[in-house]
């Protein structure tokens, strides 16, 4: 872990989400770059592209002051040695420039606050987060505005057994086990589904057998819902952060469904780490 992204908009949750990637960068020894995205406001077809030149340059200079104070206040909290922080502004659209930046440096984390929205949604993720983390091909770790700024101790994977689960679990370690971290993989499975209860019980036996090693707990639930039957096993374990790997009609589709009502973390208080299968 040698880079970690930072997107930040300045905002007071932009702010908490940096001391989380403040103690990543320290837990990892990483460098980090922080990165503002801007753009110009909503023009008439009547501007002259002289004026949207001026737009522009005005924003960015704005932007670059921004980070300045962001940086300066990021450095007194979380006491990080400016060598190893790099400040980037950029034009353009937030979540495709973050990408490419992302991209670009083969960065190999995206660290983001969340946006404060009053829906159940936008609270954890903001529009931005959201498509990142769909997007990105680096582990992405969401940091909710409420969330404490605790060493993570305790991993939470909620694990859907598809795709190749035992290289999702492979990477993951990878993140934790350096750091001593310990991780659960919990699958919740619908008892309504047909047919499935067999393979279920086949995979837990094989990643069972592949990390016996490893100091990894593997836990089936039987629930009618999901999220549900996800809740309450956070709130009986409470772990520091939930893992959810990011694939075509994964796991996270069902979280963050519009249909779904309840989110399966009261408030949303514990960060989100996000990686593709």
């Amino acid at each position: 872990m040698k880079t970690i992204l930072f997107p930040t908009d300045f905002s007071d949750n932009a702010k908490h989400a940096a001391q989380y990637a403040g103690m990543l960068a320290r837990l990892f020894n990483a460098k980090i770059v922080l990165l503002n995205v801007y753009s110009i406001p909503t023009i008439s077809e009547y501007q002259l592209p002289s004026e949207i030149e001026d737009f522009i340059i005005r924003n960015r200079k704005e932007a670059e002051q921004n980070l300045q104070s962001f940086t300066a206040h990021f450095i007194e909290k979380t006491g990080l040695v400016s060598e190893r922080i790099t400040q980037r502004v950029e034009y353009g659209l937030a979540t495709d420039k973050i990408i490419n930046i992302a991209n670009q440096l083969k960065v190999d984390l995206i660290v983001m606050g969340t946006q404060g929205a009053s829906n159940i949604f936008e609270r954890w993720l903001g529009t931005h987060s959201q498509e990142v983390m769909k997007m990105a091909n680096c582990p992405v770790w969401v940091i909710p505005a409420d969330s404490p700024i605790n060493y993570p101790q305790n991993l939470l994977y909620a694990a859907d057994f598809q795709g190749d689960e035992v290289a999702a679990i492979e990477n993951l370690l990878s993140i934790t086990k350096p750091l001593g971290i310990k991780c659960k993989v919990v699958h919740v499975h619908d008892y309504f589904e047909p047919n499935v209860g067999h393979a279920v019980q086949e995979m837990i036996s094989l990643l069972e057998d592949k990390f016996e090693k490893e100091d990894l707990v593997v836990k089936c639930i039987n629930r009618a819902e999901i999220i549900d039957g996800l809740e309450t096993y956070i709130k009986n374990q409470q772990p520091d952060v939930i893992v959810l790997a990011n694939h075509d009609k994964s796991l996270l589709d069902k979280f963050f469904n519009d249909s779904v009502t309840k989110h399966f973390v009261q408030k949303g208080k514990l960060p989100l780490l996000i990686f593709k299968k």
